[in-house]
């Protein structure tokens, strides 16, 4: 029987890092060593270790770039379905979304048509990080959506998430939004936008 415990060092590449975590350090009691999730290859990296014996394990949890690609599908259904599932990436590793994702989706939430697929852009964008120069058109467009009543209330909620977010980023803007939301007459809207309202006004009045 061959003695794996001589052995140093092992690197494995798994698909899926839920299962392969829970499989060495649940299953086989391997100890974790560490975590690096590494943005530029968009996988996961830790190492764990029993007795003499580590591994080197990269894990890529969805095969993001072939789901991510699919937003752009001429399928609608495929496009909608695909950023359903990058929203739960975003979720969890919104690192793995850069400055040229941002502005691929929100041209698409500027361009799309449909209701699923637009609010799908909006809440991935909402989770990932801002760059430096956001288009001025998308900027008008979240405040368009976000108190024109044609919209549902996630849309109206998330362009309101998100104009926040650019306001922290461009503190400028923190006064004139923070007045607009105090005199938006929010009798006009439902309790999940007047929700949403109050939590964004708490944030921008502690900046």
């Amino acid at each position: 029987m061959m003695n794996l415990d001589t052995v140093h060092h092992v690197a494995i590449i798994g698909r899926n890092y839920e299962k392969t975590r829970d499989f060495y350090v649940n299953k086989l009691g391997f100890e974790q060593l560490d975590e690096h999730i590494r943005p530029e290859k968009k996988d996961i990296l830790f190492n764990v270790q029993k007795g003499n014996l580590v591994l080197e394990i990269f894990a890529n949890p969805s095969d993001f770039d072939v789901v991510y690609q699919l937003i752009f599908d001429t399928d609608e259904k495929v496009r909608w379905r695909a950023a359903w599932a990058c929203q739960k990436i975003s979720e969890k590793y919104p690192q793995w979304f850069n400055d040229q994702n941002f502005l691929e989706l929100t041209n698409l939430a500027l361009t799309t048509s449909h209701g699923g697929l637009h609010r799908g852009c909006l809440s991935i964008i909402k989770n990932i990080s801002l760059p430096q120069n956001i288009p001025v058109e998308f900027i008008n467009a979240c405040s368009e959506w976000m108190i024109s009543p044609k919209y549902p209330i996630a849309v109206q909620a998330l362009s309101m998430k998100i104009l926040c977010s650019i306001c922290l980023q461009e503190s400028d803007f923190i006064p004139e939004f923070r007045a607009y939301l105090e005199n938006v007459d929010v009798e006009c809207y439902s309790p999940g936008f007047k929700s949403t309202r109050k939590n964004t006004l708490k944030v921008l009045h502690c900046k």
